[in-house]
């Protein structure tokens, strides 16, 4: 367990993370409404690692950066009107899917991509400086999201490699998420952090998923 609270030594142990992950290690660190799993997105040990651990889920895994132009290494033919939503709500609870490099060497084989940059400054200063990381959420299928070290300790302390401990966090809205694949139509999946209403003042052609 790595205690991130004090900001005189959370770099240290952030940068031990970093070096860790880039091995192939797992990490679970706070996200900002619960604990997350991650690892480093180009590894596949550690890609392979947390689809074990999450039971080989069909479930695609999602993409932290720390800063929106590191979206451009990882996907192509972004949208001027995600960029723009980028802009206004990272780092934020938004996800863009966008498509996905088709030059990349990484695990992560799919056409689509769900991005999404942290805030919570403990994850957002790991992304910055890991880079791409993959990640999903930290409890088991059917379980309760993790909001503590002892949520963490009753569920998978033996099969996670590093625990980057900020306290407790509160659990609440998943963040909204556009689909962003469309060069010309924007169009929301998922309700959540960020108001529909909010989204339409920067993206007046959003669409609804059931439109």
């Amino acid at each position: 367990m790595l205690d991130c609270s004090d900001l005189q030594t959370r770099p240290k142990r952030i940068g031990s993370a970093v070096a860790a992950l880039r091995r192939g290690d797992i990490a679970v660190a706070p996200d900002q409404n619960m604990y997350t799993l991650i690892c480093d997105a180009f590894s596949q040990q550690g890609v392979d690692a947390v689809r074990d651990l999450k039971s080989h889920s069909k479930q695609p895994l999602s993409v932290l950066v720390g800063r929106p132009v590191a979206v451009d290494g990882v996907a192509s033919n972004i949208p001027k009107y995600a960029r723009d939503l980028m802009s206004a709500f990272w780092p934020g609870p938004l996800t863009l899917l966008l498509r996905q490099q088709p030059s990349l060497m990484w695990p992560l084989r799919a056409p689509g991509l769900a991005v999404r940059m942290p805030l919570h400054p403990v994850m957002l200063e790991l992304t910055r400086e890991l880079g791409p990381t993959a990640a999903t959420s930290a409890n088991p299928p059917g379980s309760n999201p993790i909001s503590s070290h002892q949520d963490f300790e009753e569920l998978l302390t033996d099969e996670v490699d590093i625990f980057l401990d900020a306290g407790p966090v509160s659990v609440g809205e998943r963040s909204t998420v556009v689909d962003a694949t469309n060069q010309d139509l924007p169009v929301l999946k998922r309700t959540g952090g960020i108001s529909v209403e909010a989204l339409a003042e920067v993206c007046p052609e959003l669409g609804q998923a059931d439109d």
